[in-house]
Formats: C-alpha cells, structure tokens, sequence
C-alpha cells in the first residue's frame, strides 16, 4: 500500500495526473483504417509531424490484421488529409472511421467521472458503516454529515467548498475509526484494491479511457462483497472461534472472486487482440481481483481479528 501511494505520488509528480488520459478524457481524433499495411511503416511517416501520436493494429483470432488505430491530440482536418494521401484514397464510411473530442468537453466528462467515483466510494463507505456501526445517534450523524459532503462536492467550482468537503471526510473517517473498526477495516480493504490497482495500470503504461474510469467504479462493488462477507461472519459467528469463521469464509469468498477472476481472464484473452474498450475494463478488473485476495483474506482478515480479540479481552 505504501509502495502503491509512493509511486502515485511519483507519477502524478511527473505527469500532472494520478493516470495517463486517452483521447476520450484528454481531447483528440482517432481514426480507424481498414488495411493490411504495415504498422511500423505508418508510424515513421507520421512522427515527425505528430510527435504524440499512437498507432496500434488490430487483429482477428488468427492472427491477420484487420484494420490500424491511429490516435492525435488534434482535429480530423489535421490528420486526415496526411493519412489519405499516405494510403492513396479518400476516406469514406466504407474504408474508415474517425472519431473526434473537444478538449473541453473531454476535460468535463473526466472531471464528472472522477466525482463519481468519490461519491460512489463514499457511498459506500456510509452503507458499511451503517451495517456494522451501533447507535442511532451516530448513525444519523454520519448521514448527516455525508449530506453535507455531497453538496459540497456539488459545489465544487469553489475552492472553499471543496477544502470543507475533504475536512468534514476526515471528520467521518474519524468517527468511522471511533465507532465501528470493522466498516475501517472493509473500507480500507475496498481503498486499497483501487490504489493498488491504479499503480500498476500506471506501471503498465495503460492510457486510462472513460471506461477504465468506469472499471474503477465497478472494481468498488467486487471489492467490498467479499469484506462484507468475511466482517458478517466473524461479528455472528455465534459458539464458532474467530477461526472457524475467518476459514468459512475464505471457502465462500474465495470461489466468487476466483470465479469472477476467471471469467474476467477469459473474456480478456478473447477480446484482447480486437484493441476494444473491453480490453481496459477486463485488464483493470482482473489487477483488482487478483489484489483482492490479498486485502480481503491477509489484511482485512487480520484486522477484524484482531478487533475480535481485543473487544474480548
């Protein structure tokens, strides 16, 4: 976890961003040509002109190249002239398709997607915490205070707002850690699949789409299941050891992450070579499932153990 926040904090340092944006958050075209010429051939004729383009190629199961991606942080009218009289033909439906992003609007659309995740996660912080936490009093406090956030962060063209809404969430996550050490300990977990897994997709060089942004969120809901699992079983264990009931969960939890690990691996391996949005949204979830099994059953395990154990003593 720490090595995850470093490298974060290193790569956000270096780049302005905790990831590396693709055209659809940072504004841009990308254009598709169906053809069989060569990748590396297409890149060289282009560099010097458009130093950050990419270019990538997309192929069938068997191995044949189906089309070539090109994308440029800059307007059709720029590229498409160059690309056509490179390949030696205009441009139609038939043979291409080209899609474009103001840079504005991208900029919006990533700022609303980056507060949808805050919201999401805070949510479901709350929904944890109202599960496992005592006292109506508390309760009602929190949900309170959790309002208050979220108009916040509504507001937050005002940097006064804003400031207020991180200080009210560090107000909540210390009555998280007052009244209910289980709901830290899930929500800890579910926080450190996604920072984990954010800085192995930084690692990788994976340029993050609005559907990784969307994986992320969906990574919050396969994240939190099996903490919710492991918290339940041990709170109602009933005559069971702490043991018992750490080890009957591990048996349930395990297979649905397993399976939900294949499966996400499965359906990657078929799709990968297509270069779909797909490719993100399975290469981001199978990074969080595969991290999950490790904050699930050695650190949330441990914590709630030791919450047990303590409360008991």
């Amino acid at each position: 976890m720490i090595l995850s926040l470093a490298y974060i904090f290193y790569f956000y340092n270096q780049n302005g961003d905790i990831i590396q944006k693709d055209v659809s958050l940072t504004g841009g075209t990308t254009i598709s040509v169906f053809t069989d010429k060569s990748v590396v051939d297409l890149q060289s004729y282009l560099i010097n002109d458009f130093p950050d383009l990419i270019v990538t190629s997309v192929e069938d199961n068997s191995g044949k190249q189906i089309k070539i991606i090109i994308i440029v942080p800059d307007a059709p009218e720029k590229i498409t002239p160059v690309l056509e009289k490179y390949f030696g033909y205009k441009f139609t439906e038939d043979n291409s398709s080209t899609e474009f992003t103001g840079s504005s609007l991208s900029k919006d659309f990533y700022n609303q997607l980056k507060t949808a995740i805050i919201f999401a996660f805070l949510l479901m912080a709350l929904v944890v915490f109202l599960i496992f936490s005592k006292g109506t009093k508390t309760k009602l406090t929190v949900i309170g205070l959790n309002l208050i956030v979220f108009i916040f962060l509504f507001l937050q063209a005002n940097a006064i707002f804003l400031i207020l809404a991180v200080v009210l969430m560090i107000f909540i996550f210390y009555l998280y850690i007052k009244n209910s050490i289980p709901s830290v300990a899930v929500v800890f977990a579910a926080f450190a699949d996604i920072i984990m897994t954010l800085a192995v997709v930084n690692l990788l060089g994976m340029k993050v789409s609005s559907a990784g942004i969307v994986a992320f969120l969906m990574l919050i809901g396969y994240s939190v299941d099996t903490d919710i699992l492991l918290t339940t079983r041990v709170l109602r264990r009933g005559n069971s050891s702490v043991n018992e009931a750490v080890f009957g969960a591990v048996k349930t939890g395990l297979t649905m992450t397993l399976t939900s690990l294949i499966a996400v691996s499965v359906a990657l391996f078929f799709v990968y070579s297509f270069e779909s949005i797909l490719n993100q949204i399975f290469s981001i979830l199978a990074i969080g499932l595969f991290f999950d099994i490790f904050n699930t059953w050695l650190t949330n395990a441990s914590m709630i153990k030791w919450y047990v154990e303590a409360k008991a003593q």
